[in-house]
C-alpha cells in the first residue's frame, strides 16, 4: 500500500482537518494524551503570540484516509543547560516541538505512520531539532528518526523520571483490594477525618458539562492562585481561549475536574482529560491555609474512586514526575524523560554538552544517595 504525508502548516489548515484528526486521536491507545488531540494544537497557536505555528504531518493511506499524524508545532527554541546556578544556552533557533510523547495512530499503523514521518522530516533540510518533552523511555518516535538521515538522540534529563500509572480496574473496590489491609483502611479513613477537620458543606464537586465550564474556570482561577505552583506556573484559567477549549473538551466527553468546595470557596482541585480509554490527571493542587488537613491527597483519591467507578475498565495517568501520592496510588511505573532529536550540524554542537554533564549529575547523584543511605543505616544500628 502506498502512503502519502502532507504538512499542515497554519490553523485554518488544522481546522480543516479537525474531524478526520479527531476520528484518529480518540481511538483507544493512538495518542498519548489530550496534548495530541487537534484541538488542543490548535488552543497551543492560539493561545501563543510568539510566532508558534503548526507543523502537522499527516499521513494518508492509498484510499485517502488519514491513518495517523504528528502533532508538532514550529517554535523559535532555546536549550539551556543549568551548570551551578548558571544557564549556559546552547541551542537557539528553529526546532519542531513534539506535542505528547509520539506520533497518533492506532497500534496497528504506529510503526508505518513513524517510518513516513521520519522519512519526511529526514528529508527535510530545514529541520536540524526536535524537542520532545514528555518521552516515553525508550522513546519509539525518537529512535525511529534516529535511524537515518544524520539524526542522532539526546537525553536532556539529567536524572531519568517516572511515569506512574493505575493499570484498567473493573472497579473501584477492586483496585482498593489490591492493597494491604492497613494502607486500603489508611487511605479511607482519610477522606472521613479530611472532611470532619473542614466542616461546613465541604464537598468534592465534579464538572464535566460545557454549561459547568464558567463556574469551573472560575473556582480554579480562586484556588490555583493560593497553591504553592502559582508562583512557578503563572495560569489564567479563565482566559477566552483556554475556556473556550474547555468548553469543546467538556463537550466531547474530554475534560473532567473536581473542585473541593466548601461555602463557595474552592479548596482543593484534580484537574484532566479522558482520552481514548486513559484519564491523564493533568494538574492538582490544594489552598496552602488548607495544607495541613491534607485535602489534597483526599481529593485524588475521592476522585479516581469515582473515575474508575463511572469508567470500569479506564487506564488512570499520572503523568510525568515521582510525587508521594503516585507511588501510592498507582499500580504501574515505566521510565520517561526528555530528548532532542538533532541533526548534525554547527549550530546543534552545543547539545554535546548535555552527555557529560548528565554523566557527572548522575555519579554525584548517587554518592549523595550513598551518603544519606548510610548515615540512615548508622541512625537505626
Amino acid at each position: 500500500m502506498t502512503y502519502l504525508s502532507a504538512i499542515l502548516r497554519s490553523v485554518d489548515e488544522l481546522r480543516g482537518m479537525r474531524d478526520e484528526l479527531a476520528a484518529v486521536a480518540e481511538k483507544p491507545g493512538a495518542a498519548s494524551g489530550i496534548v495530541q488531540h487537534p484541538d488542543w494544537i490548535a488552543y497551543e497557536v492560539d493561545s501563543r503570540d510568539d510566532g508558534t505555528v503548526p507543523h502537522v504531518i499527516v499521513v494518508r493511506d492509498s484510499a485517502g484516509h488519514v491513518v495517523g499524524y504528528a502533532p508538532l508545532l514550529a517554535i523559535l527554541h532555546t536549550a539551556r543547560l543549568d551548570l551551578a546556578g548558571r544557564r549556559l544556552r546552547l541551542f537557539r533557533g528553529a526546532a519542531l516541538r513534539l506535542l505528547g510523547a509520539g506520533i497518533v495512530a492506532a497500534h496497528a499503523d504506529r510503526e508505518t505512520v513513524e517510518l513516513v514521518v521520519s522519512r519526511q522530516l529526514m528529508g527535510d533540510a530545514d529541520v536540524s531539532v526536535v524537542r520532545i518533552q514528555e518521552a516515553d523511555l525508550p522513546n519509539r518516535f525518537a529512535e525511529a528518526l534516529s535511524r537515518g538521515g544524520g539524526f542522532r538522540t539526546v537525553a536532556a534529563h539529567l536524572l531519568d523520571q517516572v511515569h506512574w500509572s493505575i493499570d484498567p480496574q473493573a472497579s473501584s473496590e477492586a483496585w482498593l483490594a489490591s492493597f494491604d489491609k492497613k494502607k486500603r483502611g489508611d487511605l479511607t479513613q482519610r477522606v472521613g477525618r479530611a472532611y470532619r477537620k473542614l466542616g461546613g458543606d465541604a464537598a468534592l464537586h465534579t464538572f464535566d458539562r460545557p454549561e459547568d465550564m464558567p463556574t469551573y474556570c472560575r473556582l480554579m482561577n480562586e484556588v490555583y492562585a493560593r497553591t504553592w505552583h502559582h508562583e512557578d506556573l503563572p495560569t489564567d484559567w479563565e482566559a477566552p481561549e483556554r475556556a473556550a477549549l474547555f468548553a469543546r473538551l467538556a463537550g466531547a466527553g474530554q475534560l473532567i475536574g473536581h473542585v473541593v468546595v466548601r461555602e463557595g470557596r474552592p479548596l482543593a482541585y484534580v484537574h484532566g482529560y479522558l482520552l481514548g480509554g486513559t484519564y491523564l490527571v493533568d494538574d492538582l493542587g490544594y489552598d496552602e491555609d488548607v495544607a495541613k488537613v491534607g485535602i489534597g491527597s483526599v481529593a485524588t483519591f475521592q476522585a479516581i474512586r469515582a473515575l474508575i467507578d463511572r469508567f470500569p475498565g479506564v487506564r488512570i495517568s499520572f503523568g510525568y514526575g515521582d510525587n508521594q501520592y503516585k507511588r501510592v496510588l498507582a499500580s504501574r511505573s515505566e521510565a520517561c524523560g526528555s530528548l532532542y532529536v538533532v541533526r548534525g550540524t554547527r549550530a546543534t554542537a552545543g547539545f554535546h554538552a548535555y552527555g557529560p554533564v548528565r554523566w557527572l549529575y548522575q555519579g554525584l547523584h548517587r554518592v549523595r544517595k550513598d551518603i544519606i543511605r548510610k548515615k540512615s543505616v548508622g541512625r537505626t544500628t
